[in-house]
């Protein structure tokens, strides 16, 4: 058989040899011994910090939000978003409020389509058996299969009201209109395998179905289909042409239905429902530690989370929100007693609707955002890994938004890696952060380059460009299920989540330019872990079978080290290098760089001379991403004006897929990139493209008015 490639490609020996040194660099970072000091604090406050912060009393306001039903603009949000504005007074926090931003279909909080609030009064499913022999008589309620009293994740979110005693039909994933093809569902309730959503305007809109039972599955991960008996949250979109209800149902009783539908036997249910949207808000939950520094207190570091979330939603998103609220509680009491010194910076806490909310925050209160410099944004940091799969991640910013914030995060996990890592091996440990009611076992933590699917993404969006800390666990296999309980969190992970996230804040809202020498230092170590990385990527643009252009491996490396620069300039931004820390780190890079670029075999700099592309820049307004929650702004405006999806959308990139490369693409337009430096830029971040994709894009974005030349 024919040896394997080499692990870097056909690279020269030197390049192998600098890429073993930085990958020597990288571990030796992830993998010492406790330090004999933490990280960037003063070992007093990391002590404070240790001793204060409670996983046990964070899994306690985990549990009382898992009782809510928390859909937004909801009863049941409302609730909760009371119950974390009474905590938060009653530990003491100043300035907290609750911000009410209408929501009734028509108001716009910038690329987001105000969703009405939904609620539900009463919805029940009932299989039906006759009333006598032979079913002359009528049918009546047999076995009770959903409540939404006992288990509101039975109802699809954005259900509408309905009544109707009909005949189960089987329609598959009942997306296609193959999947209709001899059946009758007119008045009748469809059984799909897909999401609600997808299945209404085939099943409801044009085949006249009364309404769906759907049995759709957990999210894709290795646990996909293992459990029969989960029961997904569902959705139907908020504003539909023809308006229905759906009920979510175990797989093993939708296999059960379909046994008996294929020999022959009529499968009939009673559906009741009592549920619609109306006019509403979106509640921001929101409290301070106000700056110290007459100079500096009007910057914000904002740490983050979203209320929002199904019955029960323990790790997603209770988790999240109970941690921010501990972190708050006790850097709050700490600050006060003295026990820390108090912030420079003003420290905001805030519990919104995911995205949505945040972007009706943002939109409605630009002053907030203004005032933002970083956030540590949480969604799901609880998950005990034996019960849900999970892997705890910290999670850069965009490549486009190159900030030393996401070093911070870095280090700290870091260190609670190895003292946690110590302590589960020896039961020894300065700071084993492992709280009395939870487990013992290593963190584990990974950094994790930049994905989206939560708050921060909007935050890091190129209309605010907030650099995020991003964690988060992923997989989870009970998300989005009636599985997702309080059973499954930790309290030694909220303990730990809570103290990354509560050091790296009050490290950013301390920082001044006493401290970055030391921040440096952590910046450089990081910077070799990276540049080991991106070298390895420049090795993949050679293996067999990727398409690449003349200049690909130049141009990846030119953005390496340009995002590099910017991140040892965003430290600058914060707080003033010393002169000579900033002359040495700029010839460090200087020197990298070279190195770097001799390994690789790129010797020259890519030159953009003569590009004839033009350049965008984003118009002032409407602010947000594309894509919000319930709502496409790209995709209403593409059909209002009648245009085909962008085929950057479908692009399946190296490192990234189309809705990455979308994201990323809007963001590196600044006013000063021209199409084609904004195509490099992408092919270093995510894989070479076509410029004619990234061309096209853009030029879409320029007719539904976001981009203008």
């Amino acid at each position: 058989m024919p040896l394997p490639p080499p692990l870097f490609g056909s690279r020269s020996p030197r390049c192998v040899l600098l890429l073993a040194a930085l990958a020597v660099q990288g571990m030796a970072a992830a993998a010492a011994p406790p330090p004999a000091e933490p990280p960037l604090l003063p070992e007093a406050a990391v002590r404070a910090l240790a001793a204060e912060l409670s996983g046990t009393a964070a899994k306690r306001t985990v549990q009382a939000l898992t009782l809510f039903h928390r859909m937004r603009g909801s009863r049941g949000f409302h609730a909760a978003a009371q119950h974390i504005a009474d905590q938060a007074r009653a530990y003491g926090l100043a300035g907290v409020e609750v911000f009410a931003f209408p929501a009734d279909g028509t108001i716009f909080y910038g690329t987001q389509r105000s969703r009405p609030a939904w609620d539900a009064d009463f919805a029940e499913l009932w299989e039906q058996r006759p009333a006598e022999p032979g079913g002359s008589a009528g049918w009546v309620d047999a076995a009770r299969i959903a409540s939404w009293e006992t288990r509101p994740i039975t109802l699809a979110e954005d259900s509408a009201a309905g009544e109707v005693a009909a005949r189960l039909v089987d329609v598959g994933a009942g997306t296609a209109e193959v999947d209709y093809r001899g059946r009758d569902v007119r008045g009748q309730l469809v059984l799909a395998a897909a999401q609600p959503e997808a299945v209404a305007p085939l099943a409801v809109e044009r085949f006249g179905a009364a309404g769906i039972v759907s049995y759709a599955q957990n999210q894709p991960t290795a646990w996909w289909g293992e459990d029969e008996n989960l029961v997904r949250w569902g959705h139907l979109q908020t504003f539909p042409k023809t308006p229905t209800f759906a009920f979510m149902v175990a797989w093993k009783q939708a296999r059960s239905w379909q046994r008996r539908l294929a020999a022959g036997e009529a499968v009939e249910l009673r559906a009741s429902v009592r549920a619609g949207r109306h006019a509403g808000s979106y509640e921001v939950v929101t409290a301070v530690i106000a700056g110290a520094d007459p100079a500096l207190r009007g910057e914000e570091i904002v740490l983050s989370c979203h209320l929002d979330h199904e019955r029960p939603g323990a790790n997603d998103n209770a988790s999240g929100c109970a941690t921010i609220l501990e972190v708050a509680r006790a850097l709050d009491k700490l600050v006060r007693s003295g026990a820390l010194a108090p912030p420079r910076r003003t420290l905001r806490f805030v519990w919104p609707a995911e995205v949505e909310g945040t972007l009706a925050l943002l939109n409605a209160r630009p002053e907030l955002a203004a005032r933002a410099r970083a956030v540590v944004h949480m969604d799901m940091v609880g998950g005990e890994p034996a019960a849900t799969g999970a892997v705890f991640h910290v999670t850069r910013s965009p490549k486009s938004l190159g900030s030393f914030v996401n070093d911070v995060g870095e280090a700290f996990a870091r260190f609670v890696n190895a003292e946690s890592d110590a302590y589960a091996a020896t039961g020894k440990a300065d700071y084993p952060l492992a709280d009395p009611e939870g487990s013992k076992g290593a963190l584990q933590a990974e950094v994790a380059d930049f994905s989206p699917g939560s708050d921060h993404e909007v935050w890091s969006e190129g209309s605010w460009r907030v650099p995020a800390i991003y964690l988060n666990d992923w997989p989870d296999r009970a998300i989005h299920t009636a599985a997702d309980s309080v059973a499954n969190i930790d309290a030694t992970k909220l303990l730990r989540a809570a103290f990354v996230g509560a050091a790296s804040a009050y490290y950013l809202a301390r920082l001044d330019g006493g401290q970055t020498p030391a921040l440096w230092e952590v910046v450089r170590r990081h910077c070799l872990e990276r540049t080991a990385a991106a070298l390895a990527r420049h090795a993949r643009l050679s293996a067999p079978g990727v398409p690449t252009e003349p200049g690909d491996g130049a141009r990846l490396l030119a953005f390496h080290f340009r995002s590099e620069r910017r991140i040892l300039d965003s430290i600058d931004g914060f707080a003033a290098l010393p002169t000579g820390v900033r002359r040495d780190a700029a010839a460090f890079l200087a020197d990298l760089e070279r190195l770097a670029r001799t390994a690789a075999g790129e010797t020259a700099s890519p030159t953009a001379s003569g590009d004839p592309s033009p350049v965008y820049r984003r118009r002032p307004a409407p602010k947000g991403p594309l894509h919000g929650f319930g709502y496409s702004y790209l995709d209403d405006h593409l059909a209002r004006l009648g245009l085909p999806a962008p085929a950057l959308l479908a692009r399946d990139g190296l490192w990234g897929d189309g809705s990455l490369y979308a994201y990323e693409a809007l963001n590196l337009v600044d006013g000063r990139r021209s199409v084609r430096q904004v195509h490099d830029d992408l092919a270093a971040i995510y894989g070479p493209l076509p410029l004619a994709e990234v061309a096209a894009y853009l030029e879409t974005l320029e007719r539904i008015g976001i981009l203008e030349r």
